[in-house]
């Protein structure tokens, strides 16, 4: 989810103020998964920062997670084509370093 919900539209009809709760738990539950994956000495790959900007209130074109609305084949509120290549590129990112 984006920060704030003021663009989200038809295709994403959540209140603003539910869009920018949902971003705030997105990250709490980012931040509890790598402070997990480090105490089990495993590694982390963030795919929420590379995914800024594509989230479900973007533009069909660029989005990486469809909305409750889909306009591609992928399951509602889950990653498209785009968004699996884009976590795909930050795990092989992870694993080069």
């Amino acid at each position: 989810m984006p920060v704030t919900g003021t663009h989200c539209g038809r295709d994403m009809p959540l209140a603003p103020g539910d869009v920018s709760f949902l971003h705030q738990k997105q990250q709490q539950l980012n931040t509890m998964l790598g402070e997990r994956a480090q105490a089990a000495g495993a590694t982390y790959v963030d795919t929420f920062a590379p995914s800024t900007g594509h989230d479900a209130c973007s533009p069909a074109d660029t989005r990486w997670i469809e909305p409750l609305r889909p306009s591609s084949p992928a399951a509602v509120v889950r990653p498209n084509e785009r968004g699996e290549q884009g976590m795909a590129t930050a795990v092989l990112s992870a694993l080069k370093h």
